[in-house]
Parts: C-alpha cells; structure tokens; sequence
C-alpha cells in the first residue's frame, strides 16, 4: 500500500506548504494539508485491512492515554462557549481544534500500524530534508530575499515557512537533534558526517537568526540531554562529535549573537526583543516577559471560572477578555488580540480546564516514557569494541543504528515540552509531537 509514502510526504509538505491567496497564508494551509493526508492514510489503512482480510493495529502504551486526551478534548468542545472553534480551532490559528486532535491520533495510530524500522529512517530524512529548506530559506530571508513582501521586519527576525519566529525556532530546535545524530553512527570520512554537520549548521544559524529566547532555551535543554548522556555513557568515545558540533555551534554564536548577546563583528541587534507576538510584529514596546505574565494571570482567571473543562478548545481569544487583568492596559500592546495564552500549559487550563490539562500531562508523560523506552544508547558485543575508534563502523554491526536517531528524537521532543512553556504549538509542531512517540517504537 501507499500509506509509507503518504506519511514521507506529509512530513515533508507541512513544514514547506503556504498559499498567498488564502487570507492566513501558513497554518490554514498546513492543517488543510493534515487533514487530506489524514483522510488518505485511514482510508488506505482500512482498504488494507479490508484486501488482506485482517486488521493490523499495534497496541501501545499511548493508546489509553490518547483516548483520555481526545475525550478531554471532547468535552471541553461540549461544553465549550464557542462549540464552532473548539470543533475547527480558532480562526487565523485553526490548530488544536477537537478536528485537528482527533487526526493527530489517527496519525499516531496510522503510523505505529504500518511503518517499521526502514520506513522510519526514510521518513527522518524527509523530514530532515524539509527542515534544510526551511533553514535556506530562512537564512536568505536574513539578507533580505523578501523584504519587500513582508510586513513583519523578517529580516530582523526572520520566521521562513512557518509565519512567526518563535514557531519556526521550534521547529527547528525539535530536529536539531535529529541532525547530530547522523555524525554519531558515520565515519569522519563519511559524507554522512559532513552532511549532519552541514545541516546542524544551517539549523543553529536559523535559530539564531529567529531571535526566539524560548526556542534557544529548548535547544539548550535538548543539547545538554544529548550530548551529557552520551558522554556520561561512552565517556570520551564521542567527545570529538561533541567538540565538533558545539565549537560550531559557539563560533555561530559569536559571529551571530543571541538575544542576550552582541556580534563580536558587528553591533547586533540580538538583545534588542520586540514585544509579545500576539496579531503580527509590532517593532518595540512593553518587554514580552512582562506581558506573558499579564496574560498567564488572566489564563488562570479564566481557569478559577471554569475549572472542570474550561471554557472550551481554542477559545481563549474569547475568554480571555472577561477576565483580562487591569494591568494589561498600561502596556503597549494593550490593544492586540491575544488568543493564546502563550504558554502551552496554561492554554490547556484555561482552555480545557483541569480535565484537559491532566490528560495533557498524562499524554506527554507516556510519551516521554515510550520514547525514553525505546532510546536505548546501542550495546556492543564486548567491551574491548569500545575501545576501537572504528568500533561503529567496521568490527561489529550495531544492535540497530535507528537507536542513536531515537534519542535524537527524545531530546527533541523534550525541546517541545520546553519551548512550549513560553509558547504553543503550531501545525509542524505539533504533527512532529505526535509522531516523535510513534518513531520510537517503529
């Protein structure tokens, strides 16, 4: 059947499709591309199983925790103040919608139903592939490739096919991982070597570039669990991948800066943040910090009126403003639409109220533990193996090479976990959230 191919496909299109002439140029286009593949993949799914007479469906253990979110969802869209929005998402945003969760399971089951072992690393490649194209043409954007298109300075902060800095911070933050991996399981000589390096490069200079402070705390979190355990494992086995990476990654930040750090070849603009994103750039004003905390503190209003299951998927925008605190008038953003309460948690709280966001916590949790579970660092057959440097290569075959891209993929799920504390998830995201747990037990 076609359903390996639909998924390489879908991972490759998500992060790469927009369309100027719909009035929201990115996420609509993405979740129309989810929901067409998602109809594509069951309905091949069930034509296979009707073909050979047998339903094929592996069980695992997120498949409780799946149906409690989705039935936490559920209610919430029920009892929702806007059932419309909580079914289809919220107009300009349209993910996490009760539609959009609902096809991320059957994505998630789709996956762990017909992909294997070879499957899996072909789709990590597409994926991959996808992310250098956004990260070339994010890093062309920087030189002004599209100046004149944009009303956003995108090239202050550039945001590529993902329509927002810190959305495409995450993004690629959640692969960067992914990227380092293939230097670990390659020869020096190897081109598989220069590429991951190639590609760690193009990924770390378009975050960057993003001037995201939430996206380069994920990869901060996401680098220190790869590379610490790794080296705690093996101790200096991997230390030249280690220094390699991280030294490039060092000299980027150098020459680049960081929102809290200058360009040693240039006055930067790094430390310079504009406000809270929350309808579109808006230059300089109140430091976003202090108005996440604003409105963290009406998310929470929102949740103490609703306490059970929220006001309803996706309707903060609505909410929100019933409950906005006082304070909120004096910053300079006071007129925007905040419709997210930018920070993921706390958008399930107020959104999905203590049902919802206890269903979140048990999904990501089980996630964690699948991935986790199956991110076993390799063992070799002897410990002498350990001491040639050519071990990975030429004396032995590893217990499975998809090993090290699995821990690539828990320390980028956990990047997720951590840039969605000071953000939320958009369509790329969130696809690659749920099919990061399902990569792992392929």
């Amino acid at each position: 059947m076609f359903i390996p191919h639909l998924f390489y496909i879908l991972l490759f299109s998500v992060p790469l499709v927009l369309f100027p002439k719909t009035s929201e140029l990115f996420e609509f286009n993405k979740i129309i591309v989810v929901y067409i593949f998602t109809a594509l993949i069951v309905s091949s799914w069930i034509i296979k199983a009707v073909l050979e007479k047998k339903i094929t469906f592996r069980r695992t253990i997120l498949d409780i925790p799946l149906l409690v979110f989705v039935g936490s969802q559920f209610l919430s869209t029920l009892f929702s103040i806007d059932q419309r929005t909580s079914l289809l998402g919220y107009y300009g945003r349209f993910n996490g919608g009760l539609l959009s969760t609902i096809c991320y399971s059957l994505l998630y089951w789709a996956y762990v139903s017909n992909m294997d072992y070879k499957k899996t690393l072909s789709a990590i490649r597409y994926t991959l592939f996808a992310a250098t194209l956004v990260a070339i043409y994010g890093i062309l954007q920087r030189f002004g490739i599209d100046k004149n298109v944009w009303e956003q300075d995108v090239v202050n902060r550039v945001f590529s096919t993902l329509g927002q800095p810190n959305w495409l911070a995450a993004f690629i933050v959640a692969l960067l991982p992914l990227a380092m991996s293939y230097s670990i399981f390659n020869k020096f000589s190897d081109s598989k070597f220069l590429i991951s390096i190639i590609m760690s490069a193009l990924f770390f200079t378009t975050l960057l570039f993003t001037k995201s402070r939430s996206g380069l705390l994920g990869f901060i979190v996401a680098d220190v669990i790869f590379w610490g355990v790794l080296l705690l494992k093996y101790k200096k086995e991997f230390l030249k991948e280690f220094i390699i990476h991280n030294s490039l990654f060092l000299i980027l930040i150098l020459i680049i800066g960081t929102p809290w750090t200058t360009s040693i070849v240039g006055k930067s603009e790094g430390a310079r943040l504009p406000a809270l994103e929350a309808a579109g750039d808006s230059g300089q004003g109140t430091e976003s910090g202090e108005i996440r905390k604003i409105v963290w503190k009406g998310a929470y209003e929102i949740w103490k009126h609703y306490p059970l299951f929220g006001s309803g998927a996706e309707t903060f925008a609505y909410s929100y403003y019933n409950f906005r605190p006082a304070q909120h008038n004096l910053v300079s953003e006071w007129e925007f639409l905040y419709n997210k309460a930018h920070n993921e948690y706390l958008n399930y709280l107020a959104n999905t109220g203590t049902v919802g966001l206890l269903a979140y916590l048990i999904l990501i949790s089980f996630s964690t533990y699948q991935i986790l579970k199956n991110s076993k660092i390799p063992r070799f057959q002897d410990s002498k193996q350990i001491e040639n440097k050519n071990f990975k290569f030429d004396n032995f075959k590893l217990l499975g090479d998809l090993e090290f891209l699995r821990f690539g993929v828990f320390a980028g799920y956990i990047s997720i976990l951590v840039s969605n504390f000071f953000g939320f998830s958009v369509v790329a995201v969130s696809l690659l959230s749920f099919l990061f747990p399902a990569m792992a037990v392929a």
